[in-house]
């Protein structure tokens, strides 16, 4: 009789992994704005800071996190380095994220509005 393995294969492990990584890159309202903005178009770090209003040395730290996911790469042009999505998908995962958020906006909207409705009845 052969025994059953509880644990996952290596391989899982990994893909799990690498997606905990993105979503872990992902999880941040500063990274977010930040990949809304060079989805548009490349963007230097003097360009983001205008627009973000944080340290440079935050900023730094948020571009690091996105760059060691592998979500955005940075290309170097004489003193600059332009910013933009290494994987164009991740405009449509933020895009998915959003719709979701807006179904979960609506529930709460329709629950809210159930307990005004009884509220009111019972005064």
């Amino acid at each position: 009789m052969s025994k059953k393995k509880d644990k996952k294969s290596p391989q899982t492990k990994t893909i799990y992994d690498m997606q905990a990584e993105i979503c872990s890159a992902l999880a941040s309202p500063v990274r977010l704005q930040i990949l809304d903005l060079i989805s548009e178009s490349e963007k230097t770090a003097t360009e983001l800071l205008d627009v973000l209003s944080i340290p440079k040395a935050n900023l730094s730290q948020h571009l690091a996190v996105l760059k060691d996911a592998g979500i955005i790469h940075a290309r170097k042009e004489g003193l600059f380095q332009y910013m933009s999505l290494s994987i164009p998908k991740i405009k449509e995962a933020c895009a998915l994220v959003r719709s979701v958020l807006r179904d979960r906006i609506a529930m709460e909207e329709k629950h809210n509005a159930e307990l005004i409705k009884e509220l009111r009845a019972q005064r």
